[in-house]
């Protein structure tokens, strides 16, 4: 019974289960935003930008030309149509690189993301301008200097929102993406247009885009709101414009809130524990999903001109021989003049 011989423990490898089915599970295939966007973007994108240009350009007629920029809310109303109108003509550039690739060559694939970005945080702090403004003028502010009682005032605090919004995408230009990342297709609408490879470079970007695009935003307009509610005298003061005003930030928060959540997430998924394959993969998606629903807002503005302002819908019905120009110009004379918004 001693005759025998011990096999050596090398030649032996042991098969562990769960080791195999840990190894299995690990491995998942990455969300391919690619397939959406040549499947839904060429469809979408230029129907949006038609749309977008068209009521863009009529807002920006009517105010102009009919309405008059004699308000400070004019002023800054024309001011976010042009956003719109800058936003909407990259979308089309979108569209044709979702479907047949980026044809043309580095430096206008940063030229397109820069029109993209200044559009994006310039609506941002046009929406915050607005917001303030009719807080100052519900309350009646009377601190106010004679000098910022007057339309150049308007003028001159939009100059200072494109030089802002000029100004923040300007870090997004200090990396070359397309050399970095080594993009085969490089400018698709297939992830974040605005972050390069580096991490470091994701985390500032995402978090400037989460603070100026939605943090501030919301903070403004949750204090201007609440504190105009707290006025006894809110039900009468809550004209058109207020009511406009509310419903132009309102909807741009609700559309590209989902956004920059999904992109902080996505960014941070380390510090939120959702590196795992599923939530990753959720998470790309739902930035991609969200990115595509939240770009179609540019159109949206210009509807709500339509629902609230009522002296918009007459120079409208007027323009459409709905309502005989007597009768728009006896409305507007009776329309409500704030003293400290004109010249």
């Amino acid at each position: 019974m001693d005759n025998y011989t011990a096999a050596p423990e090398d030649d032996y490898d042991v098969l562990i289960e769960g080791d195999l089915n840990h190894s299995v599970t690990e491995q998942c295939d990455p969300y391919q935003p690619k397939l959406l966007s040549a499947q839904l973007l060429p469809k979408l994108y230029p129907l949006v930008f038609v749309v977008c240009l068209l009521l863009n350009l009529l807002v920006l007629h009517i105010l102009v030309k009919h309405k008059g920029l004699r308000r400070l809310d004019n002023v800054y109303f024309l001011n976010l149509a042009i956003s719109n109108v800058l936003f909407s003509l990259t979308l089309p550039f979108w569209a044709h690189s979702a479907s047949h690739g980026w044809a043309l060559g580095d430096r206008e694939c940063m030229l397109l993301v820069g029109v993209y970005t200044v559009g994006l945080y310039s609506e941002a702090c046009l929406n915050m301008l607005l917001t303030v403004h009719r807080y100052l003028v519900v309350h009646q502010v009377q601190c106010m200097s004679r000098s910022s009682r007057k339309v150049p005032w308007g003028f001159l605090t939009s100059v200072l929102v494109w030089t802002v919004a000029v100004l923040v995408t300007l870090p997004e230009h200090t990396v070359d993406r397309p050399r970095v990342q080594g993009w085969e297709d490089k400018c698709l609408y297939s992830r974040p247009t605005f972050l390069p490879a580096d991490e470091t470079w994701q985390w500032f970007l995402t978090l400037e885009m989460n603070i100026l695009g939605l943090l501030l935003p919301l903070l403004v307009f949750l204090y201007c709101h609440a504190q105009v509610s707290r006025t006894r005298s809110f039900r009468e003061k809550r004209g058109d414009l207020y009511k406009l005003t509310l419903a132009t930030t309102a909807i741009f928060l609700l559309m590209w809130a989902p956004y920059n959540i999904a992109l902080l997430l996505s960014t941070f998924k380390e510090h939120f524990s959702l590196q795992d394959c599923k939530s990753a993969y959720g998470l790309h998606r739902a930035v991609h999903i969200t990115e595509i629903l939240a770009a179609t807002h540019c159109g949206i503005n210009p509807l709500l001109h339509v629902v609230f302002d009522t002296a918009f819908r007459r120079h409208l019905y007027h323009l459409l021989h709905l309502q005989p120009r007597a009768q728009v110009r006896q409305a507007s004379s009776q329309e409500p003049q704030e003293p400290f918004t004109r010249v």
